[in-house]
Parts: C-alpha cells; sequence; structure tokens
C-alpha cells in the first residue's frame, strides 16, 4: 500500500473525533450566547438595527440610549413585553438601566400609571396617640357656696347658657342668716352714728366731758366693722351687697331677694317664696355637659351640681415617646384625626410639652389647643395626631407609590416615552401623607411611574439574576 493510501485511511479513521469536538465547540459557544436557552425564532432572525436609528424610532434621547452592546431589546420566547437593557459595560462604567414595554397597550395592561414630579409644601410628622379633652380654661364646676336644699332647677344638660344665668335656686338658713346679720349691723351703725352726733353737739356746748365723744366714736367704728363683716358675707355668698336706702341702711326689701334677677324674682310668690334662696349662677359662656340635682334634694357647700364647658376650643392631649420629644416644640402644627373618623384631619397647635414622663404611661405628655366652632371633636375621644416637626416649602415631590427599592436604594421610573421608563435612584427626603420628597434624582415636572411601577422593579431585580445582558 502507498504512503497516500495510508495517509487517506488515518484521516478517515479520525475524521469522526475531529466533527464530535467541532459540535461541542458549536454547543458551547451556542450555549454561552444565548445562556443555556433556545432563543425565539425573532431573537435569531432579527435585524440589529443601529443605535442611533433605535433611539430616533423610540424618541430615547441619546444620552439615555444605553442598548445592551448595541442590540434592540425584543420580546422573548414566551412573548413577554417587558425587557431589560443595558446595567453597566464591560469596562464596570454606570449605566442608565431601561425598561421597554412591547406597545401602550402593554402599558396599560400592566397597570403602570404615571404622574409628574410636583413642586409643593412638604413636611415631616411625628405621629402619636392622643385624646380629646375640655379646655379646662373654658371649663367650670359649678356648685352652690352654702349647704341647703334645691328650690328650683332652670337648665338641664345640652343647654347653651351665658356668665350670670341663673341655673337654679337653692334655700339655705345660712343666707337668711347673713342677710339678718347685715340689717342688723346696718340699723347699729345708724344708731350710733347718730348717737355720736348729739354727744359731739354736747360737748361742743360744754355740757358733756370729750372723754364721752371719744367713746362715742370708738362705738360708731365697732359698728362700722360690724357691718363691713355683713357685707363680706353677702359678697362670699355671691349674693353682692344691696342698694343704699336713703338714709344709707338697706332694708329688709332690698335683701329679700337679693342676687336674683328680676325676670325671675317676678315669677315667684311674693308671699311665700322665702328670704334664704341662693342664685347659683354659670361662670362662663358654654354649654351645661352635666346636671346633678333635682328640686328638693339636699347639698352640700362645694358639692358640684352642674358641669359648663365652652366647646368652641378643645386640648388634644398627645403621648410622645421620650425619643421623640426633642423634635416638639411650642408653636409647632399638629394635624388630628379622631378614630373612626373620615372626615378631613383638625389643624391645631402645640401649646405646652411637659416637663417629666408620665410615670405609668412612660410617655411625655404635649398638649395642642384646637378650634371646635362646629363641635366636631367630642372630650375623651381617642385618635391620632400628626405633629409636624418641619416644614419644607417648594419641595419638589412624587406619589408614595412611585417610590420602589432595591438592593441599590430607592428608585423612581422615570417616563421617557410611553412604552419606555428609566429606572432611576433618588435621594428622599420628609414623607408628607401620600407624598415623598425627592432631594435629587427627579426634576419638577418629569412624568414618573407610580400605580404598577413594583412591576418594573420586579423586573430590575430579574434582569440581576441573569436575564440581563452579558459580555460575549
Amino acid at each position: 500500500m502507498t504512503t497516500l493510501a495510508r495517509s487517506t485511511q488515518a484521516v478517515l479513521r479520525g475524521l469522526p473525533t475531529l466533527l464530535t469536538l467541532a459540535v461541542l465547540v458549536a454547543v458551547a459557544y451556542f450555549g454561552h450566547r444565548y445562556h443555556w436557552k433556545l432563543p425565539s425564532r425573532a431573537a435569531l432572525t432579527a435585524a440589529v438595527p443601529a443605535r442611533e436609528d433605535w433611539c430616533m424610532e423610540h424618541g430615547v434621547p441619546e444620552s439615555q440610549c444605553m442598548i445592551c452592546r448595541g442590540r434592540t431589546p425584543v420580546p422573548d420566547a414566551e412573548g413577554s413585553s417587558l425587557t431589560i437593557v443595558g446595567q453597566g459595560g464591560a469596562t464596570g462604567e454606570s449605566k442608565p438601566r431601561i425598561v421597554q414595554l412591547a406597545t401602550p397597550g402593554s402599558v396599560a395592561k400592566a397597570g403602570i400609571t404615571t404622574a409628574p414630579a410636583e413642586v409643593r409644601p412638604a413636611s415631616a410628622t411625628l405621629s402619636a396617640n392622643a385624646e380629646v379633652g375640655y379646655d379646662l380654661s373654658r371649663f367650670a364646676e359649678v356648685s352652690s357656696r352654702a349647704g341647703g336644699s334645691v328650690a328650683m332647677v332652670r337648665v338641664n344638660a345640652g343647654d347653651r347658657v351665658k356668665a350670670g344665668d341663673v341655673l337654679a335656686l337653692i334655700d339655705s338658713a345660712a343666707v337668711g342668716a347673713a342677710k339678718a346679720e347685715l340689717l342688723q349691723a346696718a340699723a347699729q351703725l345708724a344708731s350710733r352714728a347718730a348717737a355720736t352726733e348729739r354727744i359731739r353737739t354736747s360737748t361742743s356746748a360744754g355740757f358733756r366731758n370729750q372723754s364721752d365723744l371719744v367713746a362715742a366714736e370708738a362705738e360708731v367704728k365697732e359698728a362700722q366693722i360690724r357691718l363691713f363683716n355683713a357685707q363680706q358675707a353677702l359678697v362670699n355668698l355671691g349674693l353682692g351687697l344691696p342698694p343704699e336706702g336713703a338714709p344709707g341702711m338697706p332694708t329688709a326689701n332690698d335683701v329679700r331677694l337679693l342676687g336674683i334677677p328680676r325676670e325671675i324674682a317676678d315669677q315667684l310668690d311674693p308671699v311665700r317664696t322665702s328670704a334664704n334662696l341662693l342664685p347659683v349662677t354659670a361662670p362662663l359662656d358654654g354649654v351645661v355637659i352635666s346636671r346633678s340635682i333635682v328640686p328638693g334634694v339636699q347639698v352640700e357647700a362645694g358639692k358640684p351640681l352642674f358641669s359648663v364647658a365652652d366647646t368652641s376650643r378643645v386640648w388634644v392631649n398627645i403621648a410622645v415617646p421620650p425619643a421623640d420629644a426633642t423634635r416638639v416644640a411650642v408653636g409647632q402644627e399638629v394635624r388630628f384625626t379622631a378614630d373612626g373618623s373620615e372626615a378631613p384631619p383638625v389643624v391645631g397647635q402645640v401649646t405646652w410639652i411637659s416637663t417629666e414622663v408620665d410615670e405609668k404611661t412612660r410617655t411625655v405628655h404635649v398638649r395642642a389647643e384646637f378650634p371646635n366652632p362646629e363641635g366636631r371633636l367630642l372630650a375623651h375621644s381617642f385618635g391620632r395626631a400628626a405633629i409636624v416637626t418641619e416644614l419644607r416649602e417648594g419641595a419638589v415631590v412624587v406619589p408614595r407609590e412611585a417610590v420602589q427599592w432595591d438592593t441599590t436604594g430607592a428608585l423612581v421610573f422615570v417616563r421617557v416615552n410611553s412604552t419606555v421608563f428609566v429606572a432611576r435612584n433618588v435621594t428622599t427626603g420628609v414623607i408628607d401623607e401620600g407624598f415623598v420628597e425627592i432631594v435629587s434624582g427627579v426634576r419638577a415636572g418629569e412624568r414618573v411611574a407610580t400605580g404598577g411601577s413594583y412591576v418594573l422593579v420586579a423586573q430590575l431585580n430579574n434582569d440581576k439574576l441573569g436575564a440581563g445582558c452579558t459580555d460575549d
């Protein structure tokens, strides 16, 4: 056999081995190229447009058009309309992350809505449990200044009263004794004053000694003191002083119904009405909160008979954790919402901060005053108070649902056009109700994904698991 024949036979014997190696190399390249997944027909046959053509077609600015290694994003084998494009180049430099949807209809189907970043005031708040209470500077427990029996009750709980209105009449023996003492003291003073004048005249004529005049004047002073004490007893009972008669001495008619307004006195029986009546009056304008007496019942001096409150202004007592108390200051705005209420929050102001921690609740008491002209806030009701601890004027804010999170931090998806969104890392500031302040990362007026933005961040997370571009 010739040398050529032997060489040919050797090549033929090694050909299967060479073909096997070639197939293995092809499989390895194919697997690496397509991440060991079967590519869709569109991926194998789609033309690769130039970078500039794709950006122009989709309306993406060149500064934001970072197509992964020059390839156009396309739907995957299952027909998904979402594709992640470019998380970073081979050199490791940071590139924008773009999410493209196939059509505007896909955006709507995914439930993605957008809203513009707005400029508006934003505030940081401290939320804590709170309870509504009466303004104690506008609240009174009304009692009788003397013991006795209830002769008349003129109001019921819920009635509106004005300062000075008579709420009830108390028949008190102490009142009769004080009136009698006043009349006696006045009569004694008048008698001694007249006697002193006669002695003074006699002394001037030489018929009396000077010592008699001195003694008479001393008795007049004693009578004046007695009358003063009798007058103060009536004042202490809240009756005031009777008008002076012609000679300067009150009469029995002057003190009989002392302190009772004329419109009430005219309704009383002039024959059977006692002179011992003591009026119980309202100390302020407000509403009768409670009444605890009926006619005929015996009452004690100082025991509360009525509660009267001006409910046009109330206090809200807030329990603040000690760690947060340093953020609270007098004058800060407070927004209160009662439990179960769907009405907008009522706005008040911090007026007092306790200097100690409550021994039982281990919280710091903070008091805020709230206007309550319509009576919406009910005393002893519970709710949540939001104290505005920081206020930013002219802040750039986005709806709270627009802010998502991944391992890189807070994200906001800015809409480039009807199907393309760019993920931007942002620095957030204060959170105010349904809005979040964006300190950096988004400009006012840019439209951001709000509803459905979680779909976009989910795709970014999937990209980190290997669905994104890799180096060839």
